[in-house]
């Protein structure tokens, strides 16, 4: 004899069901969303560290440069480099990683929330915060020109609104490439000397020898 099949609930035991896993949903986009900004939080931390490690290295009574097979390198060189690296890796972590699954537990609670929006109208939570999270810039177009320099969000250029993906974007990148020119320009203008002479002039140098 085959076992009863197991009966389907009723509309308001369904709805209950809902309701429980909403709540669940719910505690899961907190989650995420609190370790997101103990990321950036723990980003910020590291940064501060960072940029006061060249001050410590200015006090050297030894002198400001570290050298490596006869070339000379500010220590600027390797602030700029660990500033870059650890924007890089906390980017990475935030956006690529939590980020996305935050907005894996947003977009299901958005999924529960539009399929029992007539019965259980009060749960519109995350509904209601995505309508009102993204920022209106479509009347300041100086700073939309400025903006389009470190996002890359499609919608952004659609719409001049600033979502969530393009405030991450907007809180790593500018630190991220500002730390990249700074280093290139560092590199030629003295960060890295050869027998006394930047780079530029020993590149020249050479060149001239090459030549000649």
């Amino acid at each position: 004899m085959s076992p009863p099949s197991p009966s389907l609930p009723t509309k308001t035991e369904h709805a209950s069901l809902a309701l429980e896993a909403w709540k669940k949903v719910v505690q899961t986009q907190e989650h995420f969303n609190e370790i997101c900004m103990k990321v950036r939080t723990l980003y910020a931390t590291v940064l501060a560290a960072i940029l006061s490690l060249y001050g410590v290295f200015l006090k050297e009574p030894t002198g400001h440069g570290f050298e490596i097979v006869g070339l000379s390198f500010d220590p600027i060189l390797m602030v700029l480099i660990a500033v870059f690296v650890s924007t890089t890796l906390f980017y990475f972590v935030d956006k690529e990683w939590y980020h996305r699954l935050l907005l894996g537990a947003v977009n299901q609670g958005a999924a529960i929330e539009d399929r029992w929006k007539d019965i259980l109208p009060e749960i519109q939570l995350g509904s209601k915060i995505s309508a009102n999270s993204p920022v209106d810039l479509s009347k300041n177009h100086k700073l939309v020109w400025f903006l389009k320099l470190f996002i890359n969000d499609p919608r952004f250029n659609e719409t001049m609104r600033l979502h969530s993906d393009a405030k991450v974007q907007v809180f790593y990148k500018p630190i991220q490439i500002l730390a990249f020119v700074f280093f290139v320009v560092a590199c030629f203008f003295g960060g890295i000397e050869y027998d006394g002479h930047s780079i530029v002039g020993w590149l020249w140098q050479v060149v001239r020898d090459c030549c000649v």
